[in-house]
């Protein structure tokens, strides 16, 4: 069986070898045919500059925060401009319909522009070079517009903004919210379980501290292909953490970082989407942060591993006896603004709401997402449920 690049390269070639001939049919030349399609191919990376660019001054225009551009064409990495607008931003859906449409829109006025322009030139060679360069805008901008294309595609982007904002909306608030997951991570990582770091992996696929390294590598760079993928290194590393033969230390590391990422994951999938998490999950979690708990108890990011683990196991005493030794001078700022939104959510469970509204403020606003986590489960009344019951299976 072929694979698709090999396809694609296939596909490439024909097109090439078709455009030679046309070329060749309307200049009689081969050396200008040649020419031509190679003033051709080249347009295709004006093309895709000029779609990033459509898209960055519509950004601009709208005023919607670009945070990176990135334009590698045939690097192997997409081109693309990101913007993350706040999800309660005014008219948001219109503007970002907008900004999807503004690549693929430069693309085809650029197409119409150079098509004319082929109309009024009466050199053969000249006709061609701007009649392919027309056909690769033209298609580039088409082909963007198609939904199903690609995951990433302006098609889709727009018929996701255009059919489901509200859905559109939440999928960027959980953005947010997992930037802020992975602040914490990093943070947890830079101290790495009480300032002993593991140093650099050996290369060794089945070592420890080599899977976390990856890990951590493939979910910051976005390399992680699915949240199957995922799930399955994350359980992969759960099992090396639990092994006898793996450094109490290198556990320790694993089940901080388990424990935070999924454990606030699962908070916010309980308090914001209404979904519980299932027990043995929880147990799962509890598992992982024991691991980490036991090396270095007073660790404030290990007595937040575990005490993520409480809150989801509806423990807040627990949770909260963990939390009462914040030290602001020694304690990574980071750290202990999410520590403290953590007791804050622990306080709301016990009803001391007048404590909770202290800590809301101790923690300054500095993790926005997480803090209307805590926001919303000081205004339920009564506070969710964190996990799913077991249902009871009569006798």
């Amino acid at each position: 069986m072929i694979s698709s690049r090999r396809r694609l390269v296939v596909a490439s070639i024909l097109l090439v070898l078709e455009a030679v001939a046309f070329a060749l049919l309307v200049t009689e030349s081969v050396t200008g045919a040649i020419a031509a399609v190679g003033f051709t191919c080249v347009s295709l990376w004006v093309h895709i500059v000029l779609h990033e660019c459509g898209h960055l001054v519509v950004a601009k225009l709208l005023r919607l925060p670009v945070i990176a551009v990135r334009i590698a064409p045939f690097t192997g990495w997409r081109s693309e401009v990101w913007v993350r607008p706040t999800p309660t931003a005014s008219a948001l859906p219109l503007r970002m319909v907008l900004f999807y449409l503004g690549g693929p829109m430069l693309n085809l006025c650029t197409a119409a522009v150079l098509g004319t322009a082929a109309a009024f030139t009466s050199t053969a060679f000249t006709r061609v070079v701007l009649l392919g360069a027309a056909l690769v805008g033209g298609l580039l901008g088409v082909v963007n517009l198609i939904p199903g294309v690609s995951p990433r595609s302006d098609g889709r982007n727009l018929l996701r903004w255009i059919s489901a904002p509200t859905v559109a909306r939440a999928v960027l608030r959980a953005g947010y919210y997992q930037e802020e997951v992975s602040r914490t991570l990093r943070t947890i990582a830079r101290g790495e379980v009480g300032d002993h770091r593991l140093g650099d992996p050996v290369r060794d696929g089945d070592d420890p501290r080599l899977a976390l390294a990856a890990f951590r590598q493939r979910w910051s760079m976005g390399h992680t292909h699915s949240a199957a993928d995922f799930i399955a290194d994350a359980e992969r590393l759960a099992a090396l953490a639990r092994e006898d033969s793996t450094d109490p230390m290198a556990a320790a590391a694993i089940g901080q970082v388990l424990t935070v990422q999924f454990g606030l994951w699962y908070l916010y999938d309980a308090v914001v989407n209404g979904s519980p998490v299932e027990h043995r999950e929880v147990v799962e979690i509890s598992e992982l942060a024991q691991l980490a708990f036991h090396v270095q108890p007073h660790v404030l990011s290990a007595r937040i591993a575990m005490s993520l683990a409480h809150l989801l196991n509806e423990r807040p005493e627990h949770a909260r006896s963990l939390l009462l030794d914040i030290r602001p001078g020694v304690d990574p700022p980071d750290l202990r603004n999410v520590a403290f939104l953590l007791r804050t959510i622990a306080e709301c469970y016990l009803g001391n709401h007048a404590d909770a509204d202290v800590l809301l403020r101790a923690a300054g606003g500095d993790y926005p997402q997480l803090t209307q986590v805590a926001v919303a489960i000081r205004a339920a009344d009564p506070a969710p449920h964190l996990f799913a019951l077991a249902p009871v299976v009569g006798t």
